[in-house]
């Protein structure tokens, strides 16, 4: 059992959508996931897997639970019955980004290039370097929304940038590609989307297996 945190404290980067494409990733290859949408005023991934289940897809669990106290309760008491747990929680410092830091064993930061502001990683890098006083959290950074190869410097730059704080970023990017945007808005793994994008199926899978490989047995 492993429970993920998704988060960043700088908006647009992409979380929710990282949210539906590892859920679904994880239900797919069997591994009973159960979501947590710990932004009250901004449910996306939640409707986003409403949406799934109302389209005759098979479901994912998932409730939101914004309130710091209760999700820390509820993650602590629901958790041990799903083989992973994945919390999503809004763009900012919260209650809930907090008490979900209390209980991850993975933190997953997905970071873009154009959005990148290095006060708004600064804040992140400090909250996280608070849970790890308490608790043993993993980092995982990964560059999403990435520009193809050849296309400027921004993927390097940003990537160079985070690995400043001392944390190594994942070697897996995900590319600004509208098949996974539009799969994740109808709940859908970028696998299940047609008309199928082959390489934005490589690269949401290797995020997948990457964390099911590395992380995914913390907890036994």
């Amino acid at each position: 059992m492993t429970i993920f945190c998704i988060a960043n404290t700088k908006g647009g980067v992409g979380k929710s959508t990282t949210t539906v494409q590892v859920s679904t990733g994880f239900a797919l290859a069997g591994q009973d996931p159960w979501v947590v949408d710990g932004d009250k005023k901004q449910t996306s991934a939640l409707l986003a897997l409403s949406m799934r289940s109302a389209a005759g897809l098979p479901g994912i669990p998932a409730v939101e639970l914004s309130d710091g106290a209760t999700l820390r309760a509820q993650v602590r008491l629901q958790a041990p019955k799903y083989r992973h747990t994945i919390i999503d929680v809004g763009a900012r410092d919260s209650g809930a980004l907090r008490a979900a830091l209390s209980v991850a064993d993975v933190l997953i930061v997905p970071f873009a290039p154009r959005s990148f502001d290095l006060w708004a990683y600064e804040n992140m890098v400090e909250l996280v370097k608070e849970a790890q006083e308490l608790r043993d959290v993993q980092v995982v950074p990964f560059l999403n929304m990435a520009d193809p190869p050849g296309q400027g410097s921004d993927n390097e730059a940003t990537i160079a940038a985070i690995e400043g704080y001392g944390f190594k970023v994942a070697g897996v990017r995900l590319g600004n590609r509208k098949a996974i945007e539009r799969a994740s808005a109808s709940g859908r793994n970028v696998s299940e989307y047609k008309p199928v994008d082959g390489k934005a199926r490589e690269e949401v899978d290797a995020l997948v297996q990457l964390l099911l490989q590395n992380y995914g047995n913390i907890t036994a």
